[in-house]
């Protein structure tokens, strides 16, 4: 299979997992966005979630550039690893509105071909806790989307919000 071809699969995938939890994001009504019920409200998950993509999406740690809009510390979901919770006791002041959020996902697709062709796919991840391909950190990351995504979903459904369409290449295909 050509790098191309790969290429085009992962650009698929990333834009169908970024649809799924950009239509979480549009029907997640703002009380439950902000709702403090969970240790980690809905709206720092789903930027959990995007910030991971972009950070992933570079060549490296040293590389990465946060969004101007980023708020200190709201990546971090305070996961034991301290790669996940590197600065332990950071205080999150403030909050992204879900125009923010759609706005980092428009950004991340809108570079996404070229952040994917940028490194070779079978080179190393270019993160030290990520002792694998970049091709493999790929699709580790659109797990990762996934994985928080249906999170969000969960506690949605919960909450008698459903109607949430399975995507693919982007497009929403059928309701889960």
């Amino acid at each position: 299979m050509s790098n191309q071809t790969l290429v085009g699969i992962l650009e698929s995938q990333y834009k169908a997992s970024l649809r799924m939890l950009r239509t979480v994001i549009e029907k997640t009504p703002d009380e439950e966005l902000y709702a403090s019920e969970y240790s980690n409200p809905s709206w720092q998950i789903a930027y959990h979630a995007i910030w991971g993509t972009q950070f992933y999406l570079g060549a490296n740690a040293e590389s990465f550039i946060p969004r101007e809009e980023a708020i200190e510390g709201a990546e971090s979901l305070g996961g034991t690893e301290e790669w996940e919770n590197p600065d332990e006791g950071v205080v999150v002041d403030g909050q992204n509105t879900p125009e923010e959020l759609l706005s980092f996902i428009d950004d991340i697709e809108n570079g996404l071909r070229d952040a994917l062709e940028e490194l070779p796919l079978g080179e190393p991840s270019g993160f030290d806790w990520y002792p694998f391909s970049r091709f493999e950190l790929h699709i580790n990351s659109i797990r990762h989307i996934q994985h928080h995504t249906a999170q969000l979903i969960e506690r949605l459904k919960l909450k008698s919000i459903t109607g949430f369409p399975w995507a693919t290449n982007g497009k929403p295909q059928q309701e889960w």
